[in-house]
Parts: structure tokens; sequence; C-alpha cells
């Protein structure tokens, strides 16, 4: 007798009972959240391409672009993003089988779909916020903010600074005269019958050098205006990365609600730094959230005091980390009073700091610097300490009182925010763009993170209630249609039935 666990089947043998595929899907298989969620989505309100296509339309039948979209969100949901994958998978996956009733498209079909619909994720994307919501899981008081860098794709060789590309031009320059040098001396050596190399080959050499060095010499003409540009990816930027590293890059945005740490905004910028993103996220977020007033959280790398007086008018609370001063480690511009009344700074030492300049105001006393004991402690400047005002010095001092004020809810920020890049790079392996250009990787961005948003929801709720609750949300949906199309039925027989005097008109 064998020691082994028997087999249930005989694979050789054909059986008599049809295979159920149904059966074979446990009831808590999140392949079944995907096929409700999408059944009930309105493609055409979504305007996704082919989704009103009419039976009288000549030509091939398309694929109904709800099997697609279940089978990107498939793949997506299982970090398989490849067209050609997904391709294989329709051939031999039991749950691909289910969920697009075993239809199989080609890899380009598939391809064509995500290109010509990525735009349109973000409104796939806003519909399962939606139900987040109905849900309850979406508190819509505080959210989180950070971006993380995400490789374009855009290989490093494609990617032109200027310092890069005068480095390229003195090289082919150095080869152009390096060859010229070879031909003269061929030439004087011929004459003696000493032949050594092909000079047509040289020749060769010299024009693809010099044809090389004037497409060099356009490209640094557009890096003047741009300051950088990329080839295949034209949006992509030279980014610093994790672990003091570098790569070709975009900079992606979230905001992520403190509830249940759904991310509810998503967005992707060219520029490598924070700074300038707070009020475009926040507003953002605050639109998408339908709230009057939020309360925003968010490291010092997004500490900028124009990007807070913005915040502050749209009432939007912000608590953000301030950095620490740069210079010397003893006194610190906190260490110096300002006299309101009669605008001034009182140094440590009580010293007065009074106001001067115009376009750009400070603070100095010269004179009370240079004899001052503990100079070296304030500042290494030969002219003294300065103490820079701006405009909107009013919110750095605001934000960071708040920041005192609240340290307890801040020290939250990572808790709700940090984890979601790590689980969506670490787990999900979306490391990296297949897309190219800020619309289509921002297409790209709202899958991960719609990705994301239902794993986190599966686990949360449980697939059963999130099934319930998708088609509750659509029996609301069809109800407050249906009451639409009733009042407007009886707004038309009342014109139908009623005299008009047109000249009231």
């Amino acid at each position: 007798m064998s020691g082994y666990i028997k087999e249930k089947i005989n694979t050789k043998q054909y059986s008599l009972i049809p295979t159920c595929y149904d059966e074979m899907i446990s009831e808590d298989n999140p392949v079944r959240v995907l096929e409700v969620f999408v059944d009930n989505l309105d493609l055409k309100k979504l305007e996704f391409k082919n989704a009103n296509r009419d039976k009288t339309i000549a030509g091939r039948p398309s694929y109904n672009p709800k099997d697609l979209l279940k089978l990107y969100l498939y793949g997506y949901f299982n970090g398989i993003r490849s067209s050609r994958k997904l391709a294989k998978e329709c051939e031999r996956n039991i749950e691909v089988f289910w969920l697009i009733n075993e239809l199989k498209p080609d890899f380009r079909t598939i391809s064509d779909f995500r290109k010509n619909n990525i735009t349109n994720m973000k409104k796939v994307f806003k519909e399962f916020s939606i139900l987040c919501d109905s849900l309850n899981l979406i508190g819509k008081e505080i959210v989180a903010i950070d971006g993380s860098k995400f490789r374009a794709n855009n290989g490093r060789k494609k990617n032109y600074t200027k310092g890069k590309v005068d480095k390229q031009i003195k090289y082919y320059e150095e080869n152009i005269d390096k060859y010229i040098e070879i031909l003269d001396k061929e030439d004087y050596e011929e004459k003696e019958n000493k032949v050594k190399i092909d000079k047509q080959e040289l020749k060769k050499k010299i024009e693809e050098a010099k044809k090389r060095v004037n497409e060099l010499e356009e490209i640094k003409k557009e890096i003047e205006q741009k300051g950088e540009i990329s080839i295949t990816d034209p949006d992509s930027r030279h980014m610093k990365t994790n672990n003091n590293g570098t790569d070709i890059s975009h900079n992606v945005q979230i905001a992520v609600d403190n509830k249940a740490h759904l991310v509810v905004t998503v967005d992707v910028t060219s520029s490598p730094a924070d700074q300038g993103q707070l009020s475009n996220i926040a507003k953002q977020t605050k639109k998408e959230l339908e709230v009057d007033k939020i309360t925003v959280l968010a490291d010092k790398g997004y500490w900028n005091g124009e990007e807070l007086k913005k915040c502050a008018e749209d009432n939007i609370t912000t608590i953000v980390s301030s950095p620490k001063e740069q210079g010397n480690k003893g006194y610190q511009k906190a260490d110096f009073k300002y006299n309101k009344e009669n605008d001034y700074y009182v140094c440590p030492m009580g010293k007065i700091l009074h106001k001067t300049g115009v376009k750009e105001i400070k603070y100095v006393n010269r004179k009370a610097c240079k004899e001052c004991p503990n100079r070296e402690r304030c500042t290494s400047s030969k002219n003294g300490k300065a103490i820079h005002k701006t405009a909107n010095d009013k919110y750095l001092e605001e934000a960071k009182v708040q920041q005192i004020e609240n340290m307890d809810l801040y020290h939250t920020r990572q808790m709700i925010v940090e984890h979601v890049f790590g689980t969506v790079k670490r787990d999900l392996g979306f490391t990296y763009f297949l897309l190219r250009g800020n619309e289509k990787v921002k297409g790209e961005s709202f899958m991960h993170f719609l990705i994301y948003n239902i794993k986190r929801v599966c686990k949360i709720k449980g697939i059963k209630e999130i099934i319930e609750a998708i088609k509750a949300l659509k029996r609301e949906n069809n109800s407050s249609n249906l009451f639409l199309f009733e009042l407007f039925s009886l707004f038309s027989d009342f014109l139908k039935n009623s005299v008009v005097d047109c000249t009231l008109l």
C-alpha cells in the first residue's frame, strides 16, 4: 500500500460530468471581487474605448472592454503587468478562465487596451473610492502626504545633462583630431609605400564622429532651455533614490486617509523635489473627498513658506516637520527674539539687529557682531549674523507651533503613508513604470494604488461583505437614475399637455 496521499482524480481519464470552474474558485477568493466590481462599472460613462460598440458595426467583433479590464486588474493584483505574460495566463490559469469566460486575447490586443484606456484608470480608481466611502472606510478628516521615486522607462544612456553632453562632445572631438592626425601620417608614409590602414574606413569614422557632435550640439541647445532632457520618456528626470543612489525616475505623490490607510489621491510630477507639491496634492485631496476643510501631515521635504500659505488660504490645516537650520551648531534663528512693535530682533547677547534692505529684507548689527565674544557660536560670516525675513515667515512660524502642539498626531504620519509605498514596491513589485509620459505614467500609478486599495479592503472587510456592498451601491445608483428618468418623463408630459405662450419667452 502506498504511503502517499492518494490523488483525487485521474487526469488522463475523461469525465462524464463537465468541469465547473465556479466550483474551483472558492467563495473567499479575491478574484470574485474583481469580477463583481468590473461588472457593475459603466464603462461607457467612464469613456472606455469600444464600450458602446453596436452589433451593427461592420468588421470583426472586438473584445468586451470589461473582460480586458478584469484581466488587467487580475494581472496587477498578482504582480503580472506584461501583456505577453497575461496572454499566457489566459492559456493556463483556471482563475483567468473563470474570470473572462475562457477568452484568449493575444498580447497585442491586451497591450492596445492598456495603451488606449490607461488615462481612464483614474475614473476606475474614483469608483472604488466611492465604494470605500460607502463602507465607511474613509475618514475625510486627516490625510498623510508623501512622495517616492519610481524608475522610468528610460535608460541612463538616453538621459542628458549639460555636463554629460560636454564630456561626450569633447570625447568625439578628440577622436576626430586623432583620426585626422593618423590620416596625415598615412599620407606621408604612403609616399614610401608603407600604407598600414584603410583610409576610407578612417574617413567614415570621422564623418560619423562629426555627425554625432552635431547631434550633441542640438541636444545641448535643448538642455539650455530645459535643464535636462530624456530621449525615450521626455517627462522623466535624473533623481536621487533610496540608499544615496540615483536613477531616471518619476516622482509619485500620494495622499493616504488615516482611518483605514487607503490611498485617496495620486499624482505624478517630473520635479525631483517634494518641496513644491504640498498645496497641489492637498487641494486635489480636498476636492476628491468633497470636504470644506482637511488636516494634512507631511515630512520636512514639504517645508515651504509659499506652499504653507496656499494651504492656509484654502482652509487646509498643515502639520509639517520643520528642517534643522543650516550653519553653526550654536545660536539659531529661534534664539533671536523678534520685537513686532518696533520691527527688530534681539540676539541672545541682548544686542539689537536692525532692519535693512528693500528687495531682500534682513536684520543685522555688524558692529555688535564684530565685538561679540560668542561670535564663533553664532556665525562664520565675516559680515556678522544676518536674520533673513520673507513675506511667508508668518506661515512658517505658525507651522512650527502647529507641529509642536500636535506632535503625537504628526508621529502617526509614517504609519499612515510610508508602508503604502513599501507594499506597492516590495510586495507587488511595482518599482518601475512600463509606460512613458506623465499622463500615461499617472494612469499606471492609479492602477498600482487601486490594487493596493482593493487588497487592503479585502483584508479589512472580507470578500462577501465587499461583494454585497458593490451590489447594494449598484442598486442605489439604479434607483436614483430611475427617479430622474421618471421625473424627466413627468416634465415631458407636462410640456406636451400645456400651451406655451411664446411671446413670454
